[in-house]
């Protein structure tokens, strides 16, 4: 489990919302079960008024931390990547709907061959729509008076695209 230990007690953000009077919990990131209860209850007493609800999740993140050259075999070995690899939630969950019936390989290639179409289709229409330009994000963002300093960006950036 990847908490941060300090003097071989395991210390948790779901402590910090209990220390500030916030109902936490901690959850088996991994398990798409226990987060669906964890987020489930949550939503309930959200609900029937009764306040929010700190929920965290402790997950395995396989690749590197950012693109900029981080090196993960610095710091884990093979080994704990494949015992995480057993808890991946997407095989997890798919065993668990196999054992109960309610799913196959041949549904699952059925979505994958439909998700693949419609990706093909959306990544089409994406092509195809108008390039945003900077001007583009900063009118969209702000409605009104903008502030002085991005006022002063877009028109600097309105003056470079109008070239």
């Amino acid at each position: 489990m990847p908490l941060v230990v300090l003097n071989e007690v395991p210390i948790t953000f779901a402590q910090k919302g209990i220390a500030a009077g916030i109902p936490s919990i901690l959850v088996d990131g991994m398990d798409p079960l226990a987060v669906y209860a964890a987020t489930k209850d949550a939503r309930e007493r959200a609900i029937n008024g009764d306040g929010p609800t700190l929920i965290e999740t402790y997950c395995y993140r396989y690749g590197p931390h950012t693109m900029a050259g981080d090196d993960p075999t610095r710091y884990r070995t093979s080994e704990t990547d494949s015992e995480w690899e057993k808890r991946d939630p997407l095989i997890r969950f798919r065993k668990y709907l196999e054992g109960k019936g309610i799913w196959s390989e041949e549904q699952e290639a059925k979505v994958i061959e439909g998700a693949t179409e419609d990706i093909k289709v959306a990544i089409k229409e994406a092509d195809a729509a108008p390039k945003q330009k900077v001007s583009d994000f900063i009118n969209i963002m702000y409605k009104g008076e903008l502030p002085f300093n991005l006022k002063e960006q877009l028109d600097i950036y309105t003056e470079k695209e109008s070239k």
